[in-house]
């Protein structure tokens, strides 16, 4: 009886480690390897694809596309970027102005994130409030401290639409 238990106990030891490899094999064949080749699609059509990661990686892309080696603007790219941002702060953030704790690494880089398109956008005030709510969520995000000092250096957050900071690219994390 004692070695049908113990050979029951490492069976059942065994499938769930089967069961464990399994399914990490899936996400990262499904999940994690698509999103990292920028096949967005592919990698939210999987069963344990996270929605607002996904479009952090589509938004970040769009953001970095959006800088022509001409250094000039794809302005198309830059909106859709700022309105997929926007769309997902909506989501993580209740009317009340209340966030599932659980969010809150997502909603401090959709934040610095939107912070960034703004800034390149030329919209001073809308990239500084980003900035600060980046800072209110991480007191301690450096390349959002750095970006709004860089900004407030320049004289932002006069007027919208306000001075961009000279040479000044947004800090890349």
């Amino acid at each position: 009886m004692y070695k049908l238990a113990k050979g029951l106990g490492r069976l059942v030891f065994a499938l769930a480690l089967i069961c464990a490899f399994g399914y990490g094999a899936y996400g990262l064949i499904t999940y994690a390897v698509p999103l990292s080749q920028d096949k967005l699609g592919v990698a939210r059509a999987s069963l344990v694809a996270d929605e607002t990661e996904v479009l952090l990686n589509g938004a970040a892309r769009d953001y970095d596309q959006a800088l022509l080696p001409d250094g000039k603007i794809d302005k198309a790219r830059l909106t859709e970027a700022i309105r997929v941002l926007e769309m997902e702060v909506e989501k993580l953030v209740s009317q009340s102005g209340r966030y599932n704790v659980l969010d809150r690494s997502k909603l401090t880089r959709t934040y610095f994130l939107l912070g960034k398109c703004y800034q390149r956008a030329k919209k001073v005030d809308k990239a500084i409030e980003s900035y600060e709510n980046t800072l209110r969520l991480a007191p301690d995000h450096m390349p959002a401290k750095y970006n709004l000092e860089m900004l407030q250096a320049e004289g932002g957050g006069g007027k919208e639409g306000g001075q961009a900071p000279k040479g000044g690219q947004p800090h890349k994390i």
